[in-house]
């Protein structure tokens, strides 16, 4: 890992994601990228916007990247390498245009609801929409996570043609550069049978994962949530590992409001990989 981009809109969210990433840093000893994406102001259509106005807004958010970075060199070390980038556009499309450009290793974000509700409006963040359409490994901080050094990840999914995607293989390389456990969690209904596709990506996983040191636990509960917030109240993890796109198992964590009381309350990083 050689690059870790966070970014950041000067919320204290964010501010606190910027913390969890730079520890990252100092871990892996990798460069790190503030990104402030700031949106043009509506305009009248006649008129349009002021150049003075574009410049100030420009302004503002160079000499805020320029705070951060200020604070986060004091605590990360003289070997520390902090670049900024203040870029006009939608937060989403200028993360995706400056992680190819900067060849981005991981995101780090932090959770930023609307009015700082951040728990309660968890499903419309920014965090959150980028966690559906970044294609970058992608770290979400809840607002009161400070970091600790990772020793366990837990990689929570469906098992549903698991070995038609690559995540297993991110998740494998994620617990090895962390010298982390691994652990695999699938909850499956006991009212329904296993099906034979379900069952060879178990073994899939199990071959995959063979020389890695994992566990993996396949849960019984009618309730998906529940089974979750069951199995971390008793094995608590230090990352939970997430793919939107290829496990169902993403919109049960946030389609529940018990699953994010677990998750945000609980204090536990989510890592969203693809």
């Amino acid at each position: 890992m050689k690059t870790i981009l966070i970014a950041t809109d000067f919320s204290a969210a964010a501010d606190n994601a910027a913390d969890y990433a730079l520890e990252l840093a100092k871990y892996f000893d990798t460069k790190l990228i503030l990104l402030n994406a700031y949106p043009l102001p509506a305009a009248n259509y006649d008129t349009g916007l002021p150049t003075e106005i574009i410049t100030a807004i420009h302004k503002s958010s160079e000499d805020s990247l320029s705070g951060l970075k200020e604070r986060l060199s004091k605590n990360g070390g003289a070997g520390l390498t902090i670049e900024c980038l203040s870029v006009m556009g939608g937060t989403l499309d200028v993360i995706e245009e400056e992680c190819k450009k900067m060849a981005v290793d991981v995101v780090v974000m932090g959770i930023v609801g609307e009015a700082g509700k951040i728990k309660e409006n968890i499903i419309g963040s920014t965090s959150l929409r980028a966690a559906r359409h970044l294609e970058i490994p992608l770290f979400i901080i809840p607002d009161s996570v400070k970091y600790k050094r990772i020793h366990k990840l837990s990689f929570a999914c469906d098992m549903n043609h698991t070995e038609e995607s690559t995540t297993v293989y991110t998740a494998k390389y994620f617990a090895k550069i962390f010298d982390a456990e691994l652990e695999v969690i699938s909850i499956e209904n006991p009212e329904e049978e296993r099906s034979i596709e379900k069952a060879a990506s178990i073994e899939f996983v199990e071959e995959k994962l063979e020389h890695v040191n994992h566990k993996t636990f396949l849960l019984a509960d009618k309730d998906a949530a529940l089974g979750l917030g069951d199995h971390y109240a008793n094995y608590p993890t230090d990352v939970i590992i997430l793919n939107p796109k290829k496990h169902n198992i993403f919109q049960t964590l946030f389609g529940t409001s018990v699953t994010k009381k677990l998750i945000f309350h609980s204090k536990t990083p989510l890592l969203v990989i693809h």
